[in-house]
């Protein structure tokens, strides 16, 4: 008897959104078209020839019954196995393959992607490049880069700067603008299974190819979206760059699917509502990897004061005594101090019902499953509640205090938001906030807004900010 192969990702979320065209859900977006499960089907069956050597593994944090295995302490800031990340490469080959087969590239080596103009400079330092440029006018280049050079297999402690990952940053454009880059971590206690990784690479690649991209980079912030999800930010390290990029499907008569819609606080009515709420605290992992840390802690102690000039203080009453103020304004959301950079992130959680993923959200799931160490006072979560994150290991572990400022419980709304406690390296409130649609779609919100508190954190702004975005994202993932 033949032993069938589970569903890829994308069969997985063809049968959803067939389901929910089917139900009349229609802000899920179509299911995908005949050639668009032609193409990535041809992606496969080429990835059972690179992928050959470098095996898929699961989850090591998921045990057979579904439950969570907890992170241990060691499996920060190491990988005792970098070499299977290779398997990005295996399938980033498999996609230059089948698009120049089809016809639709032509395809061209970069030996050293140094030597590569970045309308922005990628997070990390890259190596071998292959260049896709489409035929078609109007469609942008695909740019697949390595992260560690074809030899190496990379380093098992990932502490130092410039350790060794095998993984890929995708571009887009000419000059390229980073689009991804996978893994964003790759350290053990971040592993969540291979599956992961090669969905995150596939939609990448995917969205440029399809035409469903683009992004705006400017003084301001930069902010992207495809049919996946959409991102905003403000502040960034370049702030010269001023640019826009929209992605052109590669192939004529090709239709790309729609785009997320960029939410906007001013436009969209769960937005208008969030506003009215006291928000809370971005979690801000400023991880300064090069840094004593037990030396800034020491050191951070003695300084003066805490982030920001509180205008508005939260009264949540707890049962033990002195308790210590949030260190952000209430208000902070809406109107943000100089110096205050703001964040929004939204993603569909394909097939989540919302009772459950409420109930995995108030338990902390979706901090534990993004590879952060916790101790709460309470959970479920509660107003009030206190909450210790913790993010690295050893004497570069970084612990960030938090309070639960409000929570959110209603028959199609559910989240909690939280503000940032003296000890924290940056200021900032957040809110996580589930939203069920009158057709029964589940989307994960995002809003934050946060600055560096501590000095290491302020020096460190740039691999904060880093940290951040990774966090983020494994957020945006958590719950799926």
């Amino acid at each position: 008897m033949g032993v069938h192969a589970p569903p890829t990702w994308w069969q997985e979320h063809h049968v959803f959104l067939q389901q929910c065209a089917e139900e009349g859900v229609v802000d899920a977006g179509p299911p995908f078209s005949p050639q668009l499960l032609d193409l990535l089907a041809d992606v496969e069956r080429a990835f059972e020839v690179t992928g050959a050597d470098t095996p898929p593994w699961p989850d090591p944090h998921f045990g057979p019954d579904g439950e969570d295995i907890p992170v241990r302490e060691e499996e920060y800031s190491r990988c005792l196995d970098p070499g299977k990340h290779r398997i990005l490469a295996a399938r980033a080959e498999a996609w230059a393959m089948v698009l120049v087969a089809k016809g639709w590239a032509e395809r061209e080596e970069i030996a050293d992607s140094a030597a590569l103009t970045w309308l922005t400079d990628p997070l990390v330092t890259t190596h071998r490049a292959t260049v896709l440029r489409p035929h078609r006018p109007g469609a942008q280049p695909l740019l697949l880069a390595r992260t560690a050079p074809d030899g190496p297999d990379g380093d098992h402690d990932l502490a130092p700067a410039d350790a060794l990952l095998p993984g890929l940053v995708v571009g887009a454009g000419d000059p390229p603008l980073p689009v991804e880059t996978i893994p964003d971590c790759g350290c053990d206690a971040c592993d969540s299974g291979s599956r992961d990784l090669l969905e995150q690479l596939d939609q990448a690649i995917l969205s440029i190819v399809d035409g469903s991209y683009e992004v705006q980079v400017s003084p301001r912030g930069r902010s992207d979206r495809s049919s996946f999800g959409a991102s905003a930010g403000a502040g960034v390290d370049q702030p010269e760059v001023n640019a826009v990029l929209t992605a052109g499907p590669w192939v004529e008569g090709w239709t790309p699917r729609p785009m997320d819609p960029m939410l906007d606080p001013g436009e969209e009515p769960w937005a208008e509502e969030m506003l009215r709420e006291p928000w809370p605290s971005r979690l801000l992992d400023a991880v300064i990897w090069a840094l004593p840390i037990p030396l800034a802690r020491r050191l951070d102690v003695l300084r003066p004061g805490h982030a920001g000039t509180v205008t508005s203080r939260a009264d949540i009453a707890l049962e033990a005594d002195g308790e210590q103020e949030v260190t952000v304004p209430l208000d902070a959301l809406e109107n943000p101090p100089p110096g205050f950079r703001r964040l929004h992130r939204s993603t569909v959680l394909v097939g989540a019902d919302l009772e459950d993923a409420r109930a995995r959200l108030l338990r902390w799931d979706l901090h534990r499953r993004a590879g952060l160490g916790l101790s709460a006072s309470h959970t479920p979560l509660r107003e009030g509640t206190e909450v210790h994150l913790r993010i690295g290991a050893g004497p570069l572990q970084v612990t960030a205090p938090c309070r639960v400022l409000r929570v959110i419980d209603e028959s199609d709304r559910a989240g909690f938001a939280y503000g940032t406690l003296p000890g924290h390296p940056e200021a900032g409130i957040e809110q996580f906030l589930l939203t069920r649609t009158p057709t029964g779609l589940v989307r994960l919100h995002l809003d934050a807004v946060s600055r560096p508190a501590a000095w290491y954190a302020r020096l460190g702004a740039p691999a904060a900010r880093l940290v951040q975005s990774l966090v983020t994202t494994r957020y945006l993932r958590a719950l799926s």
